[in-house]
């Protein structure tokens, strides 16, 4: 999946999807220092996981407004 092909995701996306979005980004976060251990911080310069995040945090606004 394209990483445009995402936002377009979030942006039609019913309100069971935005809700499941919402759950797996939250799921991520709190996973993250369990998965993320490198000492480089690989996932704060990775265009794909800022893209990911940015995603997830749209589909959450999308939701919340």
């Amino acid at each position: 999946m394209e990483l445009e092909d995402l936002n377009k995701y979030v942006e039609n996306a019913s309100k069971e999807e935005l809700e499941a979005l919402g759950f797996l980004g939250q799921w991520l976060m709190g996973l993250k220092p369990k998965y993320c251990t490198c000492s480089c911080k690989c996932d704060m310069d990775c265009e794909i996981v800022k893209a990911l995040g940015g995603a997830l945090q749209n589909a959450g606004q999308k939701l919340q407004g």
